[in-house]
C-alpha cells in the first residue's frame, strides 16, 4: 500500500493540470471527474493553475464537473497571467479576478510578429494543438514539426519531437542549428533567440522551458506564483475560506514537475506558499532535483501522473 496518506484537515487543493489532472490536450477521464466532484461536494475548493489558456481548461477539465460545483474551482491559466471563477450558476465569470495582459494593442501585435518570425527563422512547421498520439502520426519525428497555441496572455510552442534528441540525430541537424549537437534540444535555440528578438523590440515577454517539451512565451514578472499568492490572499472571496484559516496543513499541492533540472514550472506554486505544506509529485522525479526546504513528496503507488493522482484519490476512501 501507498505510504502517503490523504489530508483530512484539507480546505484548498493547488494542482497543476497537464499530466496531473488530466493528459496533455485529452479531457479528465470520467473517474477523474468523479473524484474531484467527491472532493468539492467534501467542501474542499480546488485551484487549478496551469499553462494552458481558460477556455482549454475548461472544456477539458471543469465543464465536465457539474455546474453546482463548479463556484468551489478557480482556475489560474498562461502560467498566472489571470484568475477566473465560476458564479453559483457553473459560468465562468464575465471578467478575470485579475488580468495582467495589459499590454497596449501595438505592442502585443509585435509579439505577434516577433513569434511568426521565429517559426520562420527556424523553418518550423506549426500545427494546431491536438493529443500528442495524432500529433505523432501527422509530424513523422521531424523535429521541426511543433504544435503552436496563441493563449492571448501566452503563446506556447509544443515542440514535441526536439527536445531530447538522439545524438546522431542531433549531429546531422548541426548545419541547420549550430550547437544542437551539444544541447540535443531544440527549445534552448528558439528561446535564446525569441530572448534576442523581444528584447530588441522591447517586448515584456519571457520564453520558459515548459513541461516535457514546451516553450512558454509569457509575460515577463509574473509565474504560477503570482496566481498562488493572489488566490489565498483572496480566498474568503473567492471560495468563502477566511485567509486565517490557510496554513501547512489546509493547503496541499499536486503537480508533477518539482525538479529544478527539468524546469520546476510546478516548484514556483510553492515559493507562495508557507514552507511545511505538502506537495506531492506524480511523476518519477529525484527528490535530489527539488528546490531546498520544501516538503514535496514523490507518490509512491503504482501508477504515475494522473493515473497516479486518480490512484491517490481512490486510495483516500
Amino acid at each position: 500500500m501507498p505510504k502517503i496518506a490523504w489530508n483530512n484537515n484539507l480546505k484548498l487543493v493547488i494542482s497543476d493540470v497537464d499530466e496531473t489532472i488530466a493528459g496533455l490536450y485529452t479531457d479528465a477521464s470520467p473517474g477523474m471527474v468523479h473524484e474531484l466532484e467527491s472532493i468539492l461536494n467534501k467542501g474542499i475548493s480546488i485551484f487549478l493553475v496551469s499553462g494552458q489558456g481558460v477556455s482549454n481548461i475548461h472544456s477539458r477539465i471543469t465543464s465536465h464537473i457539474k455546474p453546482r460545483l463548479r463556484n468551489r474551482v478557480a482556475i489560474g491559466h498562461c502560467s498566472g497571467a489571470e484568475v477566473w471563477g465560476f458564479d453559483k450558476e457553473g459560468n465562468l465569470l464575465d471578467k478575470p479576478f485579475y488580468s495582467m495582459y495589459d499590454m497596449p494593442d501595438s505592442m502585443k501585435k509585435e509579439w505577434r510578429k516577433a513569434t511568426a518570425q521565429l517559426v520562420s527563422e527556424f523553418s518550423l512547421r506549426a500545427f494546431p494543438v491536438m493529443p500528442i498520439p495524432d500529433f505523432m502520426k501527422i509530424s513523422k519525428e521531424d523535429p521541426f514539426a511543433i504544435m503552436l497555441e496563441d493563449r492571448g496572455p501566452q503563446i506556447t510552442f509544443e515542440v514535441v519531437n526536439g527536445h531530447d534528441i538522439p545524438g546522431p540525430k542531433a549531429r546531422e541537424l548541426e548545419e541547420k542549428v549550430p550547437g544542437i549537437s551539444k544541447t540535443k534540444d531544440l527549445r534552448v535555440h528558439i528561446a535564446r533567440r525569441a530572448e534576442e528578438l523581444f528584447s530588441s523590440k522591447g517586448i515584456p515577454v519571457t520564453p520558459r522551458l515548459a513541461g516535457v517539451f514546451a516553450i512558454d512565451f509569457a509575460i515577463k514578472g509574473i509565474s504560477k506564483a503570482t496566481a498562488v499568492r493572489y488566490v489565498t490572499d483572496h480566498s474568503d472571496s473567492i471560495f468563502g475560506i477566511p485567509k486565517e484559516s490557510l496554513n501547512e496543513i489546509s493547503m496541499e499541492v499536486w503537480g508533477d514537475k518539482f525538479s529544478l533540472r527539468k524546469g520546476g514550472t510546478d516548484s514556483h506554486i510553492l515559493e507562495a506558499l508557507p514552507k511545511g505544506v505538502r506537495a506531492i509529485t506524480f511523476r518519477k522525479e529525484n527528490p535530489s532535483e527539488f528546490p531546498s526546504g520544501c516538503n514535496i513528496a514523490v507518490w509512491d503507488g503504482k501508477k504515475h501522473l494522473h493515473e497516479g493522482l486518480l490512484e491517490f484519490l481512490k486510495a483516500s476512501h
